[in-house]
Formats: C-alpha cells, structure tokens, sequence
C-alpha cells in the first residue's frame, strides 16, 4: 500500500510539474516530457517543481535533468 501512496505521489508531482511548465512555456517537448515521466525519486521531483516555477527557459530545465 506505501508504495502505491508513493508512486501516486510522484505521478502527482509529475503531472503538477508538466502542468506548469506546459503554463509557462506552452510547448513541452515530447522528449522533456518523457524525462520527467521517469523521474520517481521525490526529492528530485521536488527541485524539479522548483525549477518548473524559476526557470528562464526549457531549456534550463532540460540541462539539469538529462
């Protein structure tokens, strides 16, 4: 059960971070979005977040997780 809680909560973050990346830049490309889909470790997922809401560019956001 934990770790379908824990799963739900990265799926979660994911969409939460796709969302406003896709709010700020309009375009996410295909290949970002796949990236972020793979991330489950929720810290990372959390800087992750934070660059979402920071960052000047995808590409910023491309160069710290690829």
């Amino acid at each position: 059960i934990e770790q379908g809680k824990a799963e739900g909560k990265a799926e979660g973050k994911q969409d939460a971070a796709l969302k406003l990346l896709e709010l700020r830049f309009q375009n996410v490309p295909e290949t970002l979005s796949r990236e972020i889909s793979n991330i489950h470790n929720h810290k990372h997922l959390d800087i992750l977040l934070e660059q979402a809401m920071t960052a000047q560019s995808l590409e910023e956001i491309d160069t710290h997780f690829s």
